[in-house]
This record gives C-alpha cells, structure tokens and sequence, in this order.
C-alpha cells in the first residue's frame, strides 16, 4: 500500500512538473494571469473591507475571519486548480469520448484525467492564499504547514465534488452546465460567512454542498484548534475522496459496455 502511495504520489508530481514547465514557457502570459487572479481577490476583498469599515462584527464574524476564509477558500481553490485541472471538464471529456485515450493507458483513469490540465492563472489565488494568511497570523513553520493541510483538504473536496457533478453525464448525458453550476453554487458559497445563513442552509453548506468543509471549518480550526474539529474535516475528505472515486467509476463501466448515449445539441 505505502508502494502505491509512493508510485501515485511521483505521478502526480510529474504530470505538476510537466504542466509547470509548460506554463513557463510564456512567463508574461505567466506572471500577468497570476497577477490578474491576485489583484481580482484584492477587489472582492475590499468591498468586505468597506462593509466592516461600517460594523465591528457579522453574527459573529469579524474581518479577521473573512480574511482567513478568503485566504483558505482560495488556497483550497488553487489546489483544485493547479493539481486537479481536469476536473473542470471532466462532463466534456465523458460526453465527448475522450476517456478513451485515459483508457488504453496502464495508470489510474480518474486520476490522470484530473492531473491532465493545470490552470495557470491559479497561482495567482494561491499566491492570493499565502499573502493574505500571512497577514493573519503570526507567521511560524507550524502555522504554515497547518496552512497547506487545511487548503489540500478544501481542494480535495472541491475536486472530489466536481468529480461527483461531473460524473452525472454517465447518466444524463452531456451534463457540464449542471456541474458547473453545482461546482460554482461550492466556490461561492465557501466566500461567504457561515454566520449570515439559516439553520437549514447551513445544514446543505455542511452536506449537499459541502462548502462548510472547504472554508468554514478550516477557518474555525485555525481560530480554536479542537482534534475533534480536525478529526471530522479528516473523515468527511476520506469520505467524499471515496464516494466521487466509486461514482466514477461506477460510471466508467457504464461507459466502457457502450450503454452511455449523449445527445449533441451543438451538432
């Protein structure tokens, strides 16, 4: 088991290095989309600035936590991103045939469809991420780490929801605008405080849209640290890595026996 992690692990970071070099390549393009990302989170950053500017705290949030939710929300973000960036055209790839290729290859499908493509313009968040929890803390290795734990665990699970709401195009066909919604209804919620929601929507936030696992959580982990808080963020990031990983490929035997029809409106 340990060989396996280790052989899945060096895939992962090669598939990272090949794409970084490929970026690289164009280090205008580069710089100017982690530029762009950075400057456009300073922006949706201010206009909270403003609000509290006017309030001292949000049902019980002040901007310290909005600083720390923006700052995980976009690390967790970045990691999706940059290590998963197949995942966000996972539905075109199934619809399209394009798991045929993933297929006829000795590797983990799932996981080499979603190292496949990396987005450039999300070192920018990440960059965004580290910056603006730096200014929260007091800086430290422990911190640090604690940081790079708690974003992995919030793109795991925004990779694995995308996964999940991608998947359905096994069943529905070409479903990429419902996942795309799905997966931007997660990101949008993960930038909002948990205070400002009912009971019930955050009883969704913590299950059918897991948003209170990218964000909320980790950011009430960093305020009060609680083994039992980091134990259940542990648990739920298994339990979703697992559910997409068995949906998938609960789907790919359908895809594999030729069961899986797509109507093309576009042709």
């Amino acid at each position: 088991m340990l060989t396996e992690a280790k052989r899945v692990t060096k895939f992962v970071l090669q598939y990272f290095s090949a794409n970084l070099q490929s970026a690289m390549e164009y280090r205008g393009a580069f710089l100017s989309q982690i530029i762009f990302m950075f400057v456009n989170n300073i922006m949706l950053l201010f206009f909270w600035w403003v609000l509290f500017s006017k309030i001292e705290s949000l049902n019980g949030w002040s901007f310290q936590h909005i600083m720390r939710l923006y700052a995980i929300a976009s690390g967790a973000y970045a990691v999706k991103a940059i290590l998963f960036g197949g995942s966000f055209s996972l539905s075109s790839t199934i619809a399209e045939g394009g798991l045929d290729f993933y297929l006829a290859l000795p590797k983990p499908v799932l996981l080499h469809v979603l190292v496949s493509r990396s987005f450039a313009s999300a070192w920018g968040d990440l960059v965004f991420g580290l910056a603006i929890f730096l200014l929260t803390v007091s800086p430290s290795i422990g911190m640090l780490l604690a940081f790079v734990i708690l974003i992995l665990a919030g793109g795991l699970v925004m990779t694995s929801f995308a996964v999940i709401a991608h998947s359905l195009s096994f069943w529905v066909g070409y479903g990429a605008r419902l996942a795309d919604e799905l997966t931007e209804a997660l990101l949008t919620f993960s930038l909002y405080p948990e205070g400002i929601f009912s009971a019930v929507t955050r009883w969704v936030l913590y299950t059918l849209i897991p948003a209170g696992f990218v964000s909320y959580l980790p950011v009430r982990i960093m305020d009060e640290f609680s083994w039992p808080y980091v134990g259940l963020l542990g648990f739920f990031v298994l339990g979703i890595v697992l559910v997409a990983r068995f949906i998938f490929y609960r789907g790919l035997k359908r895809y594999e026996s030729g069961n899986l029809v797509v109507t093309n409106a576009a042709g």
